[in-house]
């Protein structure tokens, strides 16, 4: 039987198991992702679940080829994202399921006779609605998982194709991102919408794509423009702005074929790519990442509703992610036989948003538009003020689902004037944003919340009433850095089904740790859960979190307290402003007296040189009247890290003073000659760590918090020799960081074993520090830098400004100094540092040529071609970094990152150094193992 009669025999039989006739294509031309150029594979035949076809509804597809080369055909096609895979093989036809990361596997092999009885044995498991949702729902939802569908597979196509299609739009609009002016930059992100739905059309093959002449780009925008229903807009386009978008058209035109893409991944990629931090300030959009709206509507389930499906309604919805997240869900619960306008014409009625800012409304809607091909226009996203009487409790009348992302800022005082209502509910828009959307008692409720509100006092009444309304209740912490464009600690607050009197709750905790931030964003799966049934009526205190080192602290309830050997106050706090009244100095002078302005000179068991504060008469206002000529320990008023490592703490025995910046701590009376030393080791040490990063979630520390840490029973009588001497080493300058770093270690072992955790508590107190370096005095620590907070936006600054950034009140420089007595003054006060000290392991010419047999002539040429880098030892020599090396051969593309940074000392500290944004691994570790690429934007972004 011929290929084409046997594909025949395949569609009769797909169309007896449901698939809609439509959904079947001959033929079919996709882009293979995980080839470098995303180049383009044909396959003979492809059945997809549901119209417009991808990746994300591919249910199977059929090839030829013989029975030796067969699995390699499968695997050729797993871009495909089809979970199985037939191959002719004469009159055999073999069966494969497809996987993301390891070889297909062989499910069973029959004749082309009996191919016809195969697919009715198999009906229940082939149908296009139960491979959907196994596609779809079952990493969410075990019971619609199958054995024959990887559930990493779609996950893997999906981070693949949100590379590609991020660097296919930021190449096509490099020359176009820089654009400040706010009208312009709104046409611009128009017109980059309508040439990407246009290529979306063209590369499927749409009808409505040979209705323009795809050589003028005006003719593209104006039949995009028409074709959604976005306006008669040819006119609006001036000379420029089309002058602009030509190359972008180029670009998506020549780019790689988007037809087997999911139009939300484009939707996705369109927005997080195209809207720049630039534009986010200057018109305010925020957006949540993808990964975690899809988090929070999974827990919503809302599949489940089919036909009849919920309102769900997004305040303050920013770009719409949570909107496009719901819009898929919904979708997947649709009959697979019901056409593309069905489903639009269903939903748009039943998903709506609104937002202040225009711009923010026009991407929220584009992007709907993007993910619903091939519809038109409808989506409801409404420009509206909801901080305005009544505006927000009107909208969320009537919602079942409201899912939200608020500002987190508070009302200043113009806005307090502006929305008296508003502000009277609570100061913060956050909170009113939440108050005001639990008062409309939706069925399902999803909010990004500070981080503070899953402990702190101020939102007590907001979980009291979440508590008292939900059945299910989930609140998640999240690390720092998921949310890429915000600085703000963040949380979810979800929560589902309408509470019953008497009926049971369920609590769940959940947090996501920070080494496990780029799997969360794969996999949705937090580090830590733990859930709670409570049979009980609501307790009504608002307690629902439970942190994931919970049972350490149940463990620990019945210990003594720190407010039991140490009270602790805020340092002092002066009359006026410290932006226009100094009251920190670095010279002595009349009322000052040596103390500490901030954390900067602490580390932990260490304090460094002191400064010099204003002890002059009536200007301190606050802190004063503390015996500070007593011994007592300092500690910074402020986290230090976002980690687990939040406190260092250090004795003063010289009668320093400290400003608010700092927690001073005394003994108490019943405790007056306690040896401060070993009080250090325990604020020092893990437990209490790890206590204040579970139980305080504001960048500034309350004392009673810290106060309620639990301390040993009994405090070991070496533990304050061995404070003691650590921070005798620390301040030596000959100390190595790995002494220093094992009389730490012996320190915490020993306040571990004071509190006489079991092997199971200590093992997981440890494992919650993940890849937080332990402090350690002269390493480098992962310490945030100080930012200056503003009040709103400034506009974009010109590259060269005509007037000075800062104006200078200070006297008047002498004469500059010649370039001989420059450099003669420079080397009076240089001192060397030797290579290996700075570089690491470094050989010269000859060393090279015995431990790696590098052949001279051949060093010079790579010296010549910078293929290698060298660096001067001060006395006439070359060193060679032998980290540069492998396999006696020079790192391949060293050479484009050195000169893609500008100069070789600071490019190799920079590829030596463990990086924030590659979880703690080098760049050059990632150059070695995945090449240059993944390094290109790291680069952009740090030195451009």
């Amino acid at each position: 039987m011929s290929l084409a009669s046997i594909l025949d025999l395949v569609a009769k039989q797909t169309a007896m198991l449901g698939y809609r006739d439509d959904a079947v294509r001959r033929e079919y031309a996709y882009s293979d992702v995980w080839v470098a150029s995303g180049g383009t594979r044909s396959v003979p035949m492809v059945a997809f679940t549901q119209t417009p076809p991808s990746y994300r509804s591919a249910a199977f597809a059929v090839a030829e080829g013989t029975a030796d080369v067969a699995q390699a055909l499968v695997e050729s096609h797993r871009a495909l994202g089809a979970p199985l895979f037939f191959v002719v093989e004469g009159d055999q036809v073999s069966c494969w399921q497809v996987y993301a990361r390891k070889a297909p596997r062989l499910l069973e092999r029959f004749s082309v006779d009996s191919l016809s009885e195969t697919f009715h044995r198999h009906r229940n498991e082939w149908a296009p609605d139960v491979i959907h949702r196994a596609k779809s729902i079952g990493r969410v939802d075990v019971q619609y998982q199958r054995d024959f569908v990887d559930i990493g597979l779609i996950p893997a196509i999906e981070g693949e194709i949100h590379t590609k299609l991020d660097r296919l739009i930021r190449e096509a609009v490099a020359d176009v991102r820089h654009v400040s002016n706010g009208e312009a930059m709104r046409l611009l992100f128009r017109g980059v919408f309508r040439l990407l739905a246009a290529k979306i059309l063209t590369d499927r093959q749409n009808l409505r794509a040979q209705s323009w002449d795809a050589d003028n780009v005006a003719d593209v925008l104006s039949a995009m423009g028409d074709y959604y229903s976005l306006g008669k807009d040819a006119q609006i386009w001036p000379a420029r702005t089309l002058a602009m978008l030509g190359p972008v058209w180029s670009a998506f035109r020549t780019g790689f074929n988007v037809a087997n893409i999911s139009a939300d991944d484009l939707a996705y990629v369109y927005e997080s790519t195209l809207v720049t931090p630039q534009a986010r300030a200057q018109f305010g959009t925020h957006s949540t990442p993808r990964h975690v709206a899809d988090y929070v509507l999974d827990r919503f389930r809302l599949w489940e509703f089919g036909t009849e499906p919920l309102n769900v309604y997004e305040p303050f919805a920013g770009a719409g992610v949570f909107l496009g997240s719901a819009l898929r869900q919904m979708r997947d619960g649709l009959p697979h036989n019901w056409t593309d306008k069905q489903r639009h014409d269903l939903l748009i009625r039943h998903i709506g948003g609104a937002e202040i800012d225009p711009f923010a409304c026009e991407v929220a809607k584009l992007s709907l538009i993007l993910a619903d091909y091939p519809n038109a226009n409808g989506w409801q996203i409404e420009e509206k003020d909801l901080f305005s009487r009544g505006t927000l409790s009107d909208r969320l009348k009537g919602q079942d689902v409201i899912l939200c992302n608020p500002p987190f800022e508070a009302f200043t005082a113009d806005e307090r004037a502006q929305y008296p209502d508003a502000h009277a509910v609570d100061g913060s828009k956050a909170v009113f944003a939440l108050a005001t959307a639990l008062q409309a008692k939706p069925k399902m409720l999803g909010f990004v919340v500070p981080n503070t509100m899953l402990v702190d006092r101020r939102y007590r009444a907001q979980r009291r009433e979440v508590e008292e309304l939900y059945r299910e209740i989930e609140l998640v912490s999240l690390p720092d850095g998921v949310f890429n464009v915000s600085q703000l600690d963040t949380a979810l607050l979800i929560a589902r089904d309408l509470r019953e009197t008497g009926t049971a709750q369920r609590l769940r905790s959940s947090a996501v740790f920070d080494a496990d931030k780029k799997r969360f964003a794969v996999d949705r799966m937090p580090s830590h859960v733990s859930e709670e049934t409570r049979d009980e009526p609501a307790t009504g205190d608002g307690t629902l979190w439970s942190p994931p080192l919970q049972h350490v602290w149940s463990a620990l309830q019945e210990f003594p307290r720190l407010g039991d050997l140490v009270h602790g106050h805020w340092g002092l706090r002066w009359h006026g402003e410290l932006k226009t009244t100094p009251r920190g100095f670095d010279l002595p002078g009349k009322d000052r007296v040596p103390g500490y302005m901030d954390s900067s000179a602490l580390d932990q068991f260490v304090l460094g040189a002191p400064r010099f504060l204003d002890a002059g008469p009536g200007a301190i206002r606050w802190g004063d009247t503390y015996d500070w000529s007593a011994p007592k320990i300092l500690a910074n008023a402020g986290r230090l890290s976002r980690g687990y490592w939040r406190l260092a703490a250090a004795v003063d025995r010289d009668g320093r003073r400290a400003s608010q910046q700092l927690i001073a701590f005394w003994p108490v009376l019943s405790h007056a000659h306690i040896d401060l030393d070993a009080v250090a080791a325990l604020l020092n040490g893990p437990v209490i760590n790890a206590f204040l990063a579970e139980h305080s979630f504001d960048k500034r520390f309350r004392i009673r918090t810290i106060e309620r840490a639990p301390v040993p029973k009994h405090i070991p009588e070496t533990l304050g020799d061995l404070s003691r001497a650590y921070a005798a080493a620390a301040q030596r300058a000959e100390s190595k960081p790995e002494d220093l770093t094992s009389l730490l270690s012996a320190i915490d072992a020993l306040t571990i074993d004071a509190y006489g955790l079991s092997a199971d508590l200590r093992r997981d107190l440890l494992a919650a520090f993940g890849t937080n370096e332990r402090p350690v005095r002269g390493v480098p620590s992962r310490r945030r830098s100080r930012k200056t907070l503003v009040s709103g936006v400034a506009p974009a600054l010109p590259l060269f400004v005509e007037t000075p950034v800062e104006v200078d009140h200070g006297e008047e420089l002498e004469a500059p100094l010649s370039d001989e007595e420059a450099a003669r003054q420079v080397r009076s006060i240089a001192k060397v540092v030797p290579v290996e000290n700075w570089a690491g392991p470094a050989l010269p010419e000859s060393g090279l040529r015995e431990a790696l047999a590098v052949p001279a002539a051949e060093l010079a040429a790579w010296v010549r071609a910078g293929q290698v880098l060298g660096f001067s030892d001060g006395e006439g020599a070359t060193l060679f970094p032998i980290e540069q090396f492998v396999d006696g051969a020079p790192v391949a593309e060293l050479n484009e990152v050195v000169s893609s940074i500008g100069d070789a000392r600071v490019a190799w500290l920079w590829l030596t150094q463990p990086h924030i944004r590659l979880d703690r691994q080098t760049p050059l570790h990632i150059l070695k193992m995945r090449g240059v690429e993944e390094l290109r934007l790291l680069i952009e972004r740090d030195f451009r």
